[in-house]
């Protein structure tokens, strides 16, 4: 079965804040993007994925502006609004039978080989949703890394059909959505420790540690060599 893989970043798509369209704010998380989950995706094993990072309308020339101050991005990384990322995605499917829809937020990681499991895995029949359960809170305030576990974090893969997909079927997460109410849908359980949810100074979210199960800091460095290229 040929299957892609997508990674989707909603980056100021969502919210009624209006400091997301304002160059100061974009600036700010585009470094912060630059410096987190840019490098985990080119830290991936297998580069054979489309990432899209999803903008809001009225604010592409500002992104394109601020960007061009960095290394060009891969080829595979690319900022567009919704309506465009709808369309590479469609494109980037043609001739696949099966998508994988991977989502992260846009100062999270990813594990370097996580891709590559997704190439890998075979989910069960009637399957909607490949959660990831297990994985690693980094206070990059304090400089603090612990172990972690929730039942449903942000840190999950949608499964479509491509014909699906290209006739416009999504997945409707139950109960109103949110990131919580994804394991409310058929959904398998991946292993190991595939995500870093990060806690740094710009959250939009209240992320604290629990510090039941804190890493050395050689330890810390050890997994952090696996989530992101060197700067």
């Amino acid at each position: 079965m040929k299957r892609k893989v997508v990674i989707e970043i909603n980056f100021n798509n969502y919210g009624m804040n209006p400091d997301r369209l304002t160059h100061k704010w974009l600036e700010e998380r585009i470094g912060i993007f630059q410096r987190l989950t840019l490098r985990s995706l080119k830290k991936q094993s297998n580069q054979n994925f489309l990432a899209v990072v999803k903008l809001a309308g009225g604010c592409s020339e500002i992104v394109e502006e601020i960007l061009g101050k960095y290394e060009p991005l891969p080829a595979n990384v690319q900022f567009g609004t919704s309506s465009e990322s709808k369309r590479r995605m469609e494109a980037y499917v043609q001739g696949a039978r099966e998508l994988y829809v991977a989502r992260i937020d846009s100062d999270d990681l990813y594990h370097e080989s996580f891709v590559q499991l997704l190439h890998d895995y075979k989910h069960k029949p009637g399957t909607v949703a490949l959660v990831n359960t297990h994985g690693y809170t980094w206070d990059r305030v304090n400089g603090l890394m612990e172990r972690s576990y929730h039942p449903c974090l942000s840190f999950y893969t949608f499964i479509y059909s491509v014909p699906d997909f290209l006739s416009g079927h999504r997945v409707e997460i139950p109960n109103g959505g949110g990131h919580r109410n994804v394991i409310l849908l058929p959904h398998e359980i991946l292993a190991g420790r595939n995500y870093v949810n990060v806690i740094h100074n710009a959250n939009v979210s209240v992320k604290k540690l629990k510090k039941k199960e804190l890493l050395s800091p050689k330890e810390m460095q050890q997994v952090l060599s696996q989530f992101m290229t060197p700067q």
